[in-house]
């Protein structure tokens, strides 16, 4: 069996300009503040790492969750790239 939707490319201007601009400025914005989300992730987990004092199962878990929020930080900020990548290898 042939691949029925083989050739086929999403186009979203078939539902307009209005429709693009919305869906793009939807999507910044979401995108914006999930970066901002992370770095308060990341801020607390070295708020907690500053306070553990001499405590180090809580320098463990500040520790861990400052690793966790960094490494979303940086998926986040190359999610333009990432999907472009994917994009060129996919055609």
């Amino acid at each position: 069996m042939e691949n029925p939707i083989d050739g086929i490319i999403p186009d979203f201007s078939v539902f307009g300009a209005e429709f693009t601009q919305w869906w793009e400025k939807l999507f910044g914005a979401l995108w914006a503040i999930a970066i901002i989300a992370a770095l308060v992730y990341l801020l607390l987990g070295v708020v907690t790492m500053a306070q553990s004092g001499d405590n180090p199962h809580d320098y463990s878990q500040g520790r861990g969750r400052a690793i966790k929020a960094l490494v979303a930080v940086v998926i986040l900020a190359a999610f333009g790239v990432v999907v472009g990548a994917i994009f060129a290898v996919a055609t």
